[in-house]
C-alpha cells in the first residue's frame, strides 16, 4: 500500500486550524522546540510545518528562540499571547500527540485492508493452531467459518479451549496492515493506535506517511468486563481526550467478546448492538457534541460462551450469527497428546499406566469429561507437590496425582 508523505498542509487532508491547534500544544508541552523535532512529533514534514510556524509567528503566537552561538539549531517557543490561546485549547481538548488522518482517508484506509478478499488456507489455519491439540473435523469446521467472515459463536464447557483457540485466530494473517495513530472528525481528534492491541510490524518505507503506524492485525479480546460504553466513543474529562470504541480498534483483525452472558449488561443489549454493523458491515457512531459519522466494521467478530446460547440469545439473532461451532470433550486419544505436552511442560516423568488411571479412575468415577485443562492444571498441581516434597525428578505416581486432582476438583 503507497501512502505517500504529505508535502504542504493542503495535502494532509486537514483543516489549517486543527493543524495551527496541535502546533500550539507541542510547543506548550516542550516548551520550546526545533523544526525538525517539532516535524517528528507531528508525523509530518518539515515542509508542512515550517509554513504553520510562519502563520503563528505572523499572529504573534509563536517567536524564536535562540542562544545566539554559532550552529544552534533554531528554535520555538510560545509569546504570552501564545501561552493564553494554548491553555484555553487544553481547557478544551487534551491531545498531544501525531498529527491525526482525514475520516474520509481513514474508511478508505480500513476498506483496503479488508479481511473479505482474503481467503483462508487449511495450511495457514493449521500453522496458526500448530501448538494446538485439534481435532481434523475442528479444522475443517472453522477454516470456513473464519473465511466467511460471517460473526462466529463459539460455544462449550468451560475449559474445553475455547479462549485459548480464539487468542490463536490472528495469527491465521502474517500481512501488514496499517493503523493511523488518531483520526480527524472534522476538528475532533480520536486516537486509534494502541498499543495494548496493535502491534508494530516492521517497514523499509522511508517515503511513508508517518501518521500511519505498519503493524500486525489486531486482536481485540474483552470479557465479562466489557461496557457498552466501550462501543462508543468515550470522552474523558480529567484527561480532555477522546478515545475510539473498541471495534474501531479491532478493525481490519479479530475481535473476541469472551464469557459471553457474563456481563453486567443483557446478551439481547449486546446483540441489538451489533445487528445493524453485522448486517451492513458499518457502524454508526456520534460525538458527544451531537455530531454523527460512520465507519466501516471490517473485522471477525466472534463471541465465546460456556453457557447453552439458546438460554443467551433468541433464534432470530443465533442465525444472523451464521456459523455455531460447540467444542465438546475430545477422544482419549487427542487428550493423550495433551497429557504428553504437559509432562514436557512441566518437566515430569509418568508411565502410560499412570494416564490410564487418569481416564480409567480419576475421570470416569467423577464423570468429569475428557477436556483440554484437566491434565494443563492437575500435572502442574502434581509438579508443585512434588517440589514441595522434595520428589522433584521422580516418576509421577497415583497418590500424587490423585492429590492433585482432589485439590482442583471441588466434587
Amino acid at each position: 500500500m503507497y501512502l505517500p508523505k504529505p508535502k504542504t498542509p493542503e495535502e494532509t487532508g486537514l483543516s489549517r486550524e486543527l493543524l495551527l491547534r496541535l502546533t500550539l500544544r507541542h510547543l506548550q508541552e516542550e516548551g520550546t522546540l526545533s523544526l525538525p523535532s517539532l516535524s517528528a512529533r507531528l508525523c509530518l514534514r518539515g515542509s508542512v510545518v515550517e509554513p504553520l510556524l510562519q502563520e503563528l509567528k505572523t499572529l504573534q503566537l509563536v517567536e524564536v528562540r535562540a542562544s545566539g552561538r554559532s550552529g544552534d539549531v533554531i528554535r520555538h517557543a510560545l509569546t504570552a499571547k501564545g501561552q493564553y490561546e494554548a491553555q484555553e485549547l487544553s481547557a478544551r481538548d487534551g491531545y498531544i500527540g501525531p498529527a491525526p488522518i482525514p475520516l474520509e482517508a481513514y474508511n478508505q484506509l480500513v476498506l483496503s485492508q479488508a479481511l473479505g478478499a482474503r481467503s483462508i488456507r487449511r495450511d495457514r489455519l493449521e500453522l496458526a493452531l500448530s501448538d494446538m491439540v485439534v481435532s481434523p473435523d475442528l479444522v475443517n469446521t472453522l477454516g470456513p467459518a473464519l473465511n466467511s467472515r460471517r460473526p462466529l459463536l463459539i460455544y462449550g464447557h468451560a475449559g474445553t479451549g475455547k479462549s485459548f483457540l480464539c487468542h490463536r485466530f490472528n495469527k491465521i494473517f502474517d500481512e501488514m496492515i496499517y493503523v493511523p495513530h488518531a483520526i480527524a472528525v472534522q476538528n475532533t481528534i480520536i486516537p486509534v493506535f494502541d498499543p495494548l492491541y496493535h502491534w508494530r510490524a516492521e517497514s523499509q518505507d522511508e517515503d511513508m506517511d508517518n501518521r500511519y503506524v505498519p503493524c500486525q492485525r489486531p486482536l481485540v479480546m474483552v470479557g465479562g468486563e466489557l461496557k457498552l460504553n466501550m462501543l462508543e466513543v468515550h470522552f474523558d474529562r480529567q484527561s480532555r481526550q477522546y478515545s475510539a470504541p473498541l471495534q474501531m480498534k479491532a478493525n481490519n483483525g479479530v475481535f473476541l467478546i469472551d464469557d459471553l452472558g457474563r456481563q453486567s449488561f443483557s446478551a439481547d443489549e449486546l446483540f441489538n448492538r451489533w445487528i445493524v454493523p453485522m448486517e451492513e458491515r458499518k457502524d454508526f457512531l456520534s460525538l458527544p457534541n451531537g455530531l454523527h459519522f460512520d465507519i466501516p466494521f471490517e473485522q471477525i467478530l466472534v463471541f465465546s460462551t460456556n453457557l447453552d446460547p439458546a438460554t443467551i440469545a433468541d433464534e432470530a439473532f443465533l442465525r444472523r450469527l451464521g456459523y455455531k461451532i460447540e467444542l465438546r470433550s475430545m477422544s482419549e486419544d487427542l487428550y493423550k497428546k495433551i497429557w504428553m505436552m504437559n509432562l514436557d511442560k512441566y518437566q515430569l516423568i509418568a508411565s502410560d499406566q499412570l494416564f490410564h488411571f487418569m481416564v480409567n479412575e480419576l475421570h470416569e468415577n467423577s464423570a468429569k469429561p475428557l477436556i483440554a485443562c484437566y491434565p494443563r492444571d492437575i500435572l502442574g498441581i502434581a509438579r508443585d507437590i512434588m517440589h514441595f516434597n522434595g520428589q522433584a525428578g521422580e516418576p509421577l505416581n497415583e497418590t500424587v496425582l490423585k492429590k492433585a486432582w482432589s485439590m482442583y476438583c471441588v466434587h
